[in-house]
């Protein structure tokens, strides 16, 4: 069970959803298998829902639980601590995601990059679009039929459904913004 202060966040974001879903409470409430009063009593706070209803309510609703349970923020700033940035590291590149998914739209990311000289990222691709910034040394980025050096204060945007791989010429340290495809 939830909180009362808790119960009434999640009632509410239930409530937002259902609306927005076209649902009515009735509809919902049968959907679920629960009386009527019940759902109303989850909606306005007065019953906190069991982990087991709120999963449903959430699958019913077509949201990830998680989105009923995440406090609300003021969206009108984002503060991300060093500390609190993850790193997604390989022997090869080290990322930093500094302005994770959310911050500006659901399918975008952004990063900071480190590639030690000498090291390549295999040939690949990912469903999107790819713009990076290079902060310091040089690289080449080569696709099939093409290859760019880019050196420290050039910039790049391209399709990153093309395969695509990066050698470092020199120690090099990038920003980059992942915009992905939108789910249909």
């Amino acid at each position: 069970m939830f909180s009362r202060m808790k119960a009434g966040e999640i009632g509410t974001k239930i409530r937002t959803e259902r609306k927005k879903s076209g649902l009515t409470l009735k509809e919902l409430a049968k959907r679920l298998g629960i009386s009527l009063i019940t759902l109303q009593r989850v909606e306005t706070g007065k019953s906190s829902p069991s982990v087991g209803l709120l999963s449903e309510i959430a699958h019913q609703l077509h949201k990830p639980i998680f989105s009923f349970l995440e406090e609300e923020k003021d969206k009108s700033y984002m503060h991300i601590k060093r500390k609190n940035q993850k790193t997604i590291s390989s022997p090869v590149l080290k990322v930093k995601v500094i302005g994770p998914r959310k911050m500006i739209g659901s399918n975008i990311m952004v990063t900071y990059g480190e590639i030690k000289k000498g090291k390549v990222v295999d040939a690949h691709t990912n469903a999107g679009t790819e713009w990076a910034y290079n902060l310091e040394g040089k690289c080449i980025l080569k696709f099939k039929d093409k290859s760019f050096v880019l050196e420290a204060g050039d910039s790049i945007s391209f399709n990153a459904r093309m395969e695509h791989s990066v050698t470092a010429l020199e120690k090099l340290k990038f920003i980059g913004i992942y915009v992905k495809d939108q789910e249909p």
